[in-house]
């Protein structure tokens, strides 16, 4: 098989990330919940991770990462702890996955006023746009850094300084940009800002995080033990224990923590060789009558459509020929609205570090024969 859907789930893992997550697998303890050696090294290796990522992804000094199971549950940590108690507004776009629109929808239910910011004709999601949404009540800012649609990418550093500028935090849905794009929670002046582990970082399903800035304090959405105040019938205030109630995940966060070290030391090589894949689908697909390109060119995945067929049926003919490609409307209602393309969706071609352009001709060849033929 040629897996091309790493924008949904990073397939290729680098050995590093197996060895990490065996020993803790093999010596498994519960981080720091008794005083005992197992625990203790556990604890120590968690906090590793904690640090190690805040320093890849330039957070300061005194932000506070939270370890989460998936992008999804940080982005819920940050939009709902931050805003469960507050009324206003909302500034979100038009990018943002299901993971941001769901749980915005639900306080919308509550009376918090959501305003959207739509892409211009060019595609561009402008950062000028994004600040003219912002008004005297609004509680935040959510800008998805790069689209899992089409890859397009935000200038978060802009939006960023316009947020600064008018005093709301930003929070940054990194789970298609993390190990892609250069992330600088510094540069962006971000307030939170969230990622998965299992796509561009190479790390194992079931790890992310969410790095928080120092003074923001948010709602748990989780009760449990966190091993420290256990008199304490409430959580902790502080964060990292305010928001990770019950065990973590210590091999997954090992993992992840490979995996993210892994990645930044490849960085350069590995999104050349994204780059490189895409570019050749790029030059054997664009003269196809049939197809139609919606990912700019140097993005890091390809998204098309192909005329008279359903993103699914391509997907599915493509799976057919052994190539593991995703069609559909990716999670991204808004996005598609403004693409036109609520009705057949999206093919979504996503490389990964182990693809290699053979595979990308092979691609575009069973792409093509699909054209020729379908009715």
């Amino acid at each position: 098989m040629i897996y091309l859907d790493n924008a949904a789930t990073g397939r290729f893992k680098p050995e590093c990330v197996f060895a990490a997550m065996a020993r803790q697998l093999r010596f498994a303890a519960n981080p720091g919940r008794s005083g005992h050696f197992a625990s203790l090294y556990a604890a120590k290796k968690v906090e590793e991770a904690r640090e190690n990522l805040k320093k890849l992804f330039s957070a300061p000094e005194d932000a506070q990462l939270i370890f989460t199971c998936n992008c999804t549950e940080a982005l819920n940590y940050a939009i709902l702890g931050w805003l469960q108690d507050k009324s206003g507004s909302v500034v979100c776009t038009a990018f943002d996955h299901n993971s941001v629109l769901r749980p915005l929808n639900a306080l919308k239910k509550r009376g918090l006023e959501v305003k959207v910011v739509f892409p211009r004709k060019s595609g561009e999601l402008a950062a000028a746009d994004i600040a003219a949404a912002i008004s005297e009540d609004t509680r935040l800012v959510v800008v998805t850094h790069a689209s899992n649609v089409t890859g397009r990418v935000v200038n978060v550093e802009a939006v960023g300084r316009e947020c600064e500028r008018r005093g709301v935090p930003l929070l940054v849905d990194c789970a298609q940009s993390a190990g892609h794009y250069e992330i600088n929670m510094q540069k962006s002046k971000a307030a939170f800002i969230c990622c998965a582990g299992h796509k561009g970082l190479h790390a194992p399903q079931g790890s992310g995080f969410l790095i928080v800035r120092a003074g923001l304090e948010l709602k748990p959405l989780k009760f449990g033990g966190t091993g420290t105040n256990s008199l304490s019938l409430e959580m902790p205030a502080l964060l990292p224990e305010a928001l990770e109630a019950g065990t973590l995940n210590t091999p997954a966060i090992d993992g992840l923590n490979a995996g993210a070290q892994w990645t930044h030391e490849r960085f350069l090589e590995i999104n050349a060789a994204i780059g490189g894949f895409c570019a050749l689908l790029r030059g054997r697909l664009e003269k196809c009558a049939r197809l139609k390109i919606y990912s700019p060119e140097g993005s890091h995945l390809f998204a098309f459509a192909l005329e008279g067929i359903s993103s699914s049926d391509v997907a599915d003919a493509l799976s057919e020929s052994g190539i593991a490609v995703r069609g559909g409307l990716h999670c991204a209602p808004l996005m598609h609205a403004a693409l036109g393309t609520l009705d057949e969706g999206l093919v979504r071609i996503s490389p990964g570090a182990d693809n290699t352009l053979e595979q990308a001709e092979r691609t575009a060849r069973a792409i093509m024969r699909i054209a020729e033929h379908a009715v």
